[in-house]
């Protein structure tokens, strides 16, 4: 057994990483002296239907201690899933779908909840003024304000990781004629990182232990508003059963409209830099081809560019008689359009589609302060109704 010791709001904490089958009976020891545990789970990415996901680990703790189990470990795992534990997770229904799709079937995991009273708590996000409700938000504002060390310096491993460029290799330099390699992007990192390194084992073994104490710390709003959260336990628990029914999707009709969408999308482009306006995204060149076209552009920025987003480019439109300038602007307007839809529809589907052709679309019931759902990968809740083809079509 690996163990790595910290502290924690000015107390000790272990976390244990199992090592060998030799580990495994502490760990049951531990589970079967337990009634409440907090859950959690580390994979290779947020989508557990992609084909290429894979688990890594599923972490078990209380308010001090921690077992981090590797997902080579599929019968510890297993017999975890058919103890009497009040499981209690920060959107466990996330992590009990990694667990499920790791050993191919439906454990039947109901997690008490964290994420749930602190919305009830304080439904702003950090933007709005609140605290938030991720879990490292509430245990830096509830447990320690350094709960989140472990994350910063995990992430400092990640830029450490070099990936190679296929085809590439230095031309100059002391590393002249060896591969050439860029740095991993964070997303990237969660999936590359050595399983075993200490910071990636300190950070996962963390969560449950703050998870724990976050539910601890939430008890009273669970107990004074219990009805809403039973209420919205049961919206979750409906919102996880349709995500991972998930959508199929007409995988040929799909890769044609993505594919229509970018010729499209390129043909206006190409009318937009006839104009003058190679980039349709630099909001610097909108403002000049446009004050080159006689435009006069008034309204700036914070940081005192002109303002030219598509809300002023359709203002402009609609009040100008110069067809050039309105002929300009549905070029721009239209190429940002289909290729928008192109990035976060159909190509989003083909990306996070399964093997078997169907999409399992992130499901938030409590996104919004109002308690908005929210749709994500893909945003389908999004999905355009009709075409806005006003640019094209007045």
């Amino acid at each position: 057994m690996l163990r790595i010791r910290d502290r924690l709001a000015g107390e000790q904490i272990t976390i244990n990483y199992v090592q060998s089958k030799m580990d495994s009976p502490e760990v049951v020891d531990f589970v079967r002296s337990s009634r409440f545990l907090g859950i959690d789970t580390e994979s290779t990415g947020l989508n557990p239907y992609r084909p290429q996901w894979m688990l890594r680990t599923v972490q078990c703790g209380n308010a001090d201690t921690a077992y981090v189990v590797p997902a080579r470990a599929r019968r510890l795992i297993s017999w975890l899933c058919e103890q009497d534990i009040v499981w209690i997770g920060h959107n466990g229904p996330h992590d009990i779908r990694c667990i499920d799709k790791h050993l191919g079937y439906e454990t039947g995991i109901i997690c008490a909840e964290t994420y749930i009273p602190s919305h009830h708590y304080d439904a702003r996000n950090r933007q709005e003024g609140g605290i938030g409700h991720g879990l490292k938000e509430l245990a830096m504002a509830y447990v320690d304000r350094n709960a989140d060390q472990w994350e910063r310096k995990l992430k400092t491993v990640f830029k450490t990781i070099e990936i190679p460029i296929p085809g590439m290799v230095y031309q100059s330099g002391p590393r002249k004629g060896e591969q050439k390699v860029r740095k991993a992007k964070l997303e990237e990192g969660w999936g590359l990182i050595d399983p075993e390194h200490p910071a990636y084992l300190a950070y996962a073994g963390l969560d449950p232990i703050l998870t724990y104490r976050v539910w601890r710390h939430f008890q009273f709003v669970v107990k004074q508003f219990n009805d809403l959260y039973q209420f919205d336990r049961r919206v979750a628990d409906a919102c996880d059963r349709l995500q991972r029914r998930a959508m199929a999707i007409d995988i040929p009709y799909t890769k044609r409209l993505s594919s229509a969408y970018a010729r499209k999308a390129a043909v206006y482009r190409k009318r937009a830099a006839e104009y003058g306006c190679v980039n349709i995204q630099s909001g610097k060149q909108l403002a000049e081809t446009l004050i080159r076209l006689g435009v006069p552009l008034t309204k700036r920025t914070k940081t005192g560019q002109f303002k030219t987003d598509n809300t002023i480019l359709r203002e402009i439109r609609s009040t100008v008689d110069d067809e050039k300038v309105k002929d300009f602007i549905r070029c721009v307007l239209l190429a940002k359009q289909l290729e928008k839809r192109r990035t976060s529809y159909t190509e989003q589907m083909l990306l996070e589609m399964d093997e078997y052709g169907r999409v399992h679309p992130s499901i938030n019931p409590l996104a919004a302060r109002t308690a908005r759902m929210s749709v994500s990968n893909p945003p389908l809740q999004q999905l355009p109704t009709k075409n806005r083809e006003d640019e094209e079509n007045d």
